[in-house]
């Protein structure tokens, strides 16, 4: 399911996810001459609150679990009157059989799901994509 998400929507989304499931991240980066990867697990450590009259942050703080001890922080930062186009759709993989000959098929896992911003940020999730986009939208 597709969505558009504020950075406040967004922000109380993942943080309501993280609080039920562990929250794996993968970032992809395109370089001129290959690509930058960030993988681990995800903790959001701030987001944004809309507040009536007052000004609030627009930053999602992200820390990610890797091969260090500390992790490495991201910020999602909103822009004023933009979205984050959101997509979430069950997790997909390729079955390879041992003998035959049939093509790579590939199936879903209705146990666990993507959350994709953009095509660049993933966030993987051991759960069904139906309860997230539940979540999401109460």
């Amino acid at each position: 399911m597709k969505l558009e998400l504020t950075v406040f929507q967004l922000g109380k989304a993942l943080k309501d996810i993280e609080n039920q499931y562990n929250l794996n991240l993968l970032v992809k980066q395109n370089l001129s001459g290959g690509w930058l990867t960030i993988v681990g697990e995800a903790t959001i450590t701030d987001y944004p609150i809309e507040e009536n009259g007052g000004n609030s942050n627009n930053i999602i703080s992200v820390n990610i679990k890797g091969s260090s001890s500390e992790g490495t922080a991201i910020k999602l930062i909103g822009a004023k009157g933009k979205k984050f186009n959101v997509d979430i759709s069950p997790a997909q993989y390729k079955s390879i059989p041992k003998k035959g000959l049939t093509l790579n098929q590939v199936k879903i896992n209705k146990n666990e799901c993507a959350l994709r911003i953009d095509d660049n940020i993933v966030f993987t999730i051991k759960e069904s994509a139906e309860k997230i986009i539940g979540m999401i939208n109460q």
